[in-house]
């Protein structure tokens, strides 16, 4: 059914602005709510507003935080925080402070923000992002969550320009209504709800984390000396066997982890392990409007999978692509690309299609999925992915070298033990969405139908 809205020449928002997408119903009447309550150009409370720096992240062990357009996920600031040398931020200007606001300005997920706690005080941000320091005028905990309500997504979808790459520039994001309208008890419950999101995140990552060092020690890791000489001969029948020449594939680090997971007497290659041959995903018919969510390598993170950014596709190419469907607690490995080897467990319950860069496993009784996920997550499963990956420019692992990766086998016991952090972390990582979302709600129903119903809403 077609839609459509009228528009005088007088309502139109200057020259610059003639789409009809600018002025699609749903946008115009979510303006003239929020006019009706009140608002002002987003740039009447910005004391400070500057585009990131352009650099690369050094991957280095200590350095400066270096927050970038991926980091700013659904929830929260997220995934993997590289690191810079201090020598390239250019001024103590660009030196985040908590309650600083940073917005991606370009990209497929243009218009993500994220909020500064104190953990990442002192980080710099990169060039595909826009940081925002308020004055004392508005509460910058409330700016955020307005920013994500639907009164703050649909504008910064209004505002952005490009079609290949969608963007919003400092200009227009300053354009962009806000309000202060909020008593100061009600702003003062939202940004409780905003820290208590972080608190839920920070707890989700140590669960994760303590997951994590338990598998470590068990398997002695710190008894496991990796050091190496500058160089190393391999015998050429050992190379035939494998079909590889290159150096790196033969590095002695890697043996030596594989003989000292051997001399456990716990450790079993993948292989032996498996209820069925490892899966690789498919290039999905991408649609916006569908129903099967959509999972590909940089939905996997560090810790956990980022669910809220996915894609979605259709039931149709879902049903016709079986081989690829998700089951709950599958092992989701990402097989190319920056961050090979990353591995999560699908812990969701929405029907999920693996993407064309994710292997999926499924291991028997013996291994416990959540476990395994863990295993290769650390270093000694990560170790075995940069052994048995090929490709120059993009870096890639297929299934039969997975096959093959060694594994230790622990008791069930502790293996459950592992896989009960995992939940934990994930149950955390839920309630964090969950009150990222009421505060978001509380917004839009104050705005909507005024505070004394926003304030029951926040009492429930």
């Amino acid at each position: 059914m077609a839609v459509w809205s009228v528009v005088r020449i007088s309502e139109l928002e200057g020259a610059k602005r003639l789409d009809a997408e600018y002025y699609r119903p749903e946008y115009l009447e979510a303006t003239n709510q929020l006019i009706r309550f009140g608002v002002g150009p987003l740039g009447n409370f910005i004391s400070d507003i500057r585009y990131g720096i352009y650099t690369e992240p050094d991957y280095l062990e200590l350095g400066t935080d270096f927050i970038r357009a991926l980091n700013l996920e659904e929830v929260d600031v997220q995934g993997d925080i590289l690191k810079v040398r201090p020598d390239v931020v250019p001024s103590p200007k660009y030196f985040l402070s908590p309650g600083d606001l940073l917005v991606v300005r370009s990209g497929a997920n243009v218009g993500n923000s994220g909020v500064i706690i104190d953990r990442f005080s002192e980080a710099t941000f990169g060039s595909y992002t826009i940081r925002l320091r308020f004055n004392p005028s508005i509460n910058p905990y409330v700016a955020y969550v307005f920013l994500k309500s639907k009164f703050g997504r649909f504008q910064t979808i209004r505002f952005r320009t490009g079609l290949a790459q969608p963007n919003i520039n400092i200009p227009n994001l300053k354009l962009l209504r806000i309000t202060t309208r909020f008593s100061s008890s009600f702003q003062d419950d939202v940004e409780s709800l905003v820290k208590q999101t972080h608190q839920e995140i920070i707890h989700s990552e140590n669960l994760y984390i303590q997951a994590e060092q338990m598998v470590l020690q068990e398997v002695g890791w710190e008894e496991l000396k990796l050091s190496q000489p500058k160089y190393w001969t391999v015998p050429l029948s050992r190379a035939q066997q494998v079909d590889r020449l290159d150096a790196e594939h033969f590095q002695p680090k890697y043996d030596k982890l594989i003989a000292h997971l051997k001399r456990t007497g716990k450790a079993k290659q993948i292989r032996d392990v498996l209820a069925e041959p490892i899966q690789k995903g498919v290039t999905p018919d991408y649609d916006l409007n569908g129903q099967i969510v959509v999972i590909n390598s940089q939905h996997l993170g560090r810790h956990n999978l980022n669910f809220e950014d996915t894609d979605r596709t259709t039931e149709v190419f879902w049903r016709a692509n079986k081989r690829a469907q998700i089951r709950q607690d599958d092992v989701m490995i990402y097989a190319t690309g920056a961050y090979i080897g990353r591995t999560n467990a699908y812990l969701e319950s929405a029907s999920s299609l693996a993407g064309v860069d994710i292997l999926l496993v499924r291991p028997t009784k013996d291994c416990h999925p959540l476990y395994l996920a863990v295993f290769l997550n650390a270093l000694p499963g990560l170790l075995q992915s940069k052994k048995f990956s090929s490709g120059s420019g993009q870096a890639h692992i297929y299934p039969a070298y997975v096959s093959s990766y060694w594994i230790y086998i622990p008791s069930h016991v502790f293996q459950q033990k592992v896989a009960d952090f995992v939940r934990q972390s994930y149950s955390a990582r839920q309630k964090a969405k969950a009150l990222l979302e009421k505060a978001k709600r509380a917004v839009e129903i104050a705005i909507e139908q005024g505070q004394k119903n926003a304030m029951a809403f926040l009492n429930t």
